[in-house]
């Protein structure tokens, strides 16, 4: 008949207890080193897309020419000699003015070159809408639609802004 010996330590604990005890420990620290690691990935991951992620398009690029299109650009700025809708601060109104033809498909490529505040765009009947929330600093818009409709239509600012008053006199004029 064989025999079995129980160890029992100062304690009073069994050598089979405390073997289950270090079985349990080192899995513990397994899950515990594994959150770790999982959870430094989704943060080096999140920053790294903070600072790589989604590439903004390069605002300065025109769109490209189309058939029977016109293609504008209105840049929105608080700093230097553009203030305004294409430095619209010092010019005349009606500043910026843009002319079509009737039934010609029309781009606005809009770009806001503010570095601290969001701008408004709206062209009354055809963008009434505007860009929604204004266009954050550094960031730009293609409005698009065909000028069926002739007259003149205002260009403006649509949200409230430190210089929402100098966007206040463009043009878009629908010749036929």
């Amino acid at each position: 008949m064989a025999t079995s010996t129980i160890r029992i330590d100062e304690k009073g604990d069994s050598s089979a207890t405390i073997k289950r005890w270090h079985l349990k420990s080192r899995r513990t620290y397994l899950v515990a080193a594994t959150l770790v690691i999982v959870g430094a990935g989704f943060f080096v991951g999140a920053y790294a897309f903070h600072f790589f992620g989604p590439q903004n398009p390069n605002c300065w690029t025109r769109p490209p020419d189309a058939p029977n299109t016109a293609v504008f650009t209105v840049v929105m700025a608080n700093q230097g000699a553009n203030v305004g809708f294409n430095g619209s601060a010092y010019h005349p109104a009606p500043w910026p003015v843009m002319n079509v033809t009737l039934g010609q498909n029309v781009i606005i490529h809009v770009l806001n070159n503010d570095t601290v505040q969001a701008h408004g765009f709206q062209v009354i009947h055809y963008f009434d809408s505007g860009i929604l929330g204004g266009l954050a600093p550094g960031k730009c818009y293609d409005v698009k639609f065909t000028a069926n409709f002739a007259g003149s239509f205002a260009v403006q600012c649509n949200i409230g802004c430190s210089i929402h008053i100098l966007m206040q006199s463009g043009r878009l004029n629908v010749n036929s």
